[in-house]
């Protein structure tokens, strides 16, 4: 079973579906009972009438006299006999049942607010899910290329790659499906969807670059010292130097395969629309990464890519510095070209160059454990001074234990959120059942026991109504999020924090979808939920009390299939020829009294499997038994008598 995903989050919306479907059978069951509460709480009017006018007479002198008897009479003259009028109410399977205007008003009212917020999301649902995958939102897509494209802020090759996203990135919908993941990586490869690809040159990703990698990560790996393995914990635990070779070899292997599939991707995606773009030399990327922001930039020349021609700018004049793409591929080149140089600026610095390329696309528990493990090396990184490779391999367990938490939060969630809407339309119907009896209360208590009697009945409502919002947004979440960090780490700037923590920690989000509804619709109505939380736990089994119960169950079954063994066993001895001594009759009284059945009894079994040998030598034989020691002092011998004459 595969963890949390956007489309298994989005798989949850049939469940929010069966809500007033759920709830209109249990109204339409408990007929009776409507019939009962209109009857009992026609023939509370006169006593209600009673107690208000012993009311009156004790607040006639607080609030006054004409206001006190304004509002008995609106109560008892307007609001109590017209919502106490029995009605019939048709439902949509076309049933129908007998209630009271307090119920069916409110009833009409919620059912229209629940279909209209229907009618409303579910299109919005539909226009982001393409052949069973979530497509995240056009603003989305646009604020990733944007955080792409200001890595290189400050000269025309930003906005070069957002004019080349633009023209080239192939419609969402041609995104979706089962090889998904696969495209968006071969798009991330070449600096399309905010991917990073752009600038690494292609001669540190061939096959020599690769074998030049493996050799120098296993040389170091025989021969180097701890330190240059990232220490013992490393070296020991993680692989040191081999592994890190490894890894960078198939981030390369990555690259290199990802990147080619992305331009036969592109070859026939366009025009390219843009404008004229001047590219900065990596002298002026050096001077940035240094700090000094005030650099003067020079360019460089358009001879460097042969499909590219010199701009007229005056008879005899030409200007060699504007490039102007006119295909996808050649704007590819362009910007590849371009993003070199701060690429060769950035390792001139010394500066670490990231590492991770191959990073998945996909929104599952490896991907999204994978991006937590980034997140926490950095962490780990900058609060206990651990080196890289150390705080890799600590992120990694700390990863793979968040991992399976997550699927255990998930697992949960399979009964929990039905559960929940279920629930929520049994509470709907105990609120509205009650509707004449808070009726009843308004002359008493006054106007506000009907305010806290619409806020219960909207309560549930809302609280599914939010949970499905979370959920969805939660689904459209992790498709961005997927591509985002993804992207990002397919480069050699890294992705950012936020991508990975986000990415991350998405799948725990399950735990938390009905922590958030309940905790929004209650603050929101100031109604405590903490009734209808407790009756969910109660009531439905999760996946740690699943495996609770297994786990017993296994143990007991273990237990009987042990005590079967042994019994069995003894039987075995007491049957084989020549194991006896003294016949039969000594096996039955060892085995218990005599001879009741020839089989032993287990508990007597276990107990002599426990118990010492010389305990169960005094205990079969008694203090007569031969070799035994006596307790009893030896006895004088006594003289033998004469006998008299």
């Amino acid at each position: 079973m595969s963890a949390a995903t956007a489309e298994n989050f989005a798989g949850f919306n049939w469940t929010f579906a069966l809500w007033d479907s759920t709830a209109l059978t249990i109204i339409a069951a408990t007929e009776p009972l409507f019939m009962v509460l209109r009857e009992f709480s026609t023939e509370l009017i006169t006593a209600v009438g009673f107690a208000w006018f012993l009311l009156m007479a004790w607040r006639v002198g607080a609030d006054g006299f004409a206001r006190v008897l304004l509002g008995g009479l609106l109560m008892f003259v307007l609001f109590l006999p017209y919502g106490m009028r029995p009605t019939t109410v048709q439902l949509p399977s076309g049933a129908t049942v007998q209630m009271m205007e307090a119920q069916a008003i409110p009833l009409s009212f919620v059912m229209s607010i629940h279909r209209l917020f229907r009618s409303i999301f579910d299109p919005a649902m539909s226009s982001h899910s393409v052949a069973g995958t979530i497509v995240p939102a056009q603003s989305a897509v646009d604020d990733i290329v944007g955080r792409s494209a200001d890595v290189f802020a400050g000269s025309d090759l930003a906005q070069l790659i957002r004019d080349y996203n633009a023209s080239c990135v192939p419609h969402t919908n041609n995104l979706a499906g089962p090889e998904r993941a696969t495209r968006v990586e071969a798009l991330h490869a070449i600096g399309l969807l905010g991917g990073g690809g752009l600038g690494i040159p292609d001669e540190e990703i061939s096959l020599i670059a690769q074998a030049r990698t493996a050799f120098d990560g296993a040389r170091t790996f025989v021969f180097g010292s701890a330190e240059d393995n990232g220490g013992w914990g490393a070296y020991l635990l993680g692989g040191g130097a081999a592994r890190t070779g490894l890894e960078r070899v198939l981030d390369q292997r990555a690259m290199q395969s990802r990147r080619e599939e992305g331009l036969r991707m592109i070859e026939h995606v366009g025009p390219f629309m843009g404008g004229r773009y001047k590219l900065p030399v990596s002298d002026f990327w050096a001077a940035k990464f240094s700090g000094k922001s005030d650099a003067q930039p020079t360019y460089l020349s358009t001879s460097l890519i042969p499909s590219q021609r010199r701009t007229v700018v005056a008879p005899a004049e030409y200007e060699e510095f504007h490039f102007q793409p006119s295909s996808c591929v050649e704007a590819y080149r362009i910007a590849q070209l371009g993003a070199e140089q701060a690429y060769q600026a950035l390792r001139q610095s010394g500066e670490v160059i990231a590492g991770g390329q191959r990073v998945s696309a996909e929104v599952g528990a490896v991907s999204t454990a994978v991006a937590w493990q980034r997140f926490m090396a950095r962490s780990l990184q900058h609060t206990t001074n651990m080196s890289a490779e150390g705080s890799e391999v600590a992120g990694g367990i700390l990863a793979t234990a968040q991992m399976f938490k997550n699927l255990k939060g998930w697992l949960d969630l399979q009964t929990l959120l039905p559960g929940f809407v279920t629930l929520a339309a049994w509470a709907f119907w105990i609120v509205l059942l009650l509707a004449p009896l808070f009726l009843l209360l308004a002359p008493l208590r006054g106007g506000q026991i009907v305010t806290q009697w619409v806020a219960l009945l909207l309560v549930p409502v809302i609280g599914v109504m939010v949970a499905q919002l979370i959920n969805f947004g939660a689904s459209l979440v992790m498709a961005a999020v997927a591509i985002a960090q993804a992207g990002a780490a397919s480069g050699w700037t890294g992705a950012g924090a936020d991508y990975d923590a986000l990415r991350g920690m998405m799948a725990g989000l399950a735990a938390g979808v009905l922590g958030f509804a309940t905790w929004i619709t209650g603050s929101m109505l100031g109604v405590s939920l903490s009734g209808l939380a407790g009756s969910l736990s109660g009531a439905v089994a999760t996946a740690s009390e699943a495996g609770a119960f297994v786990s017993k169950a296994v143990g007991m079954a273990m237990l009987v299939g042990r005590l079967g063994r042994m019994g069995g066993a003894a039987n075995m001895n007491r049957r084989r020829p020549g194991s006896e001594s003294g016949g039969q009759t000594a096996s039955r009284n060892a085995a218990g009294v005599a001879g009741t059945s020839r089989a032993p009894s287990p508990t007597r079994i276990v107990m002599t499997q426990f118990t010492p040998a010389s305990s169960r030598t005094r205990r079969l034989g008694g203090a007569n038994a031969k070799g035994a020691q006596s307790l009893n002092p030896p006895k004088k011998p006594t003289p033998p008598t004469t006998p008299p004459t």
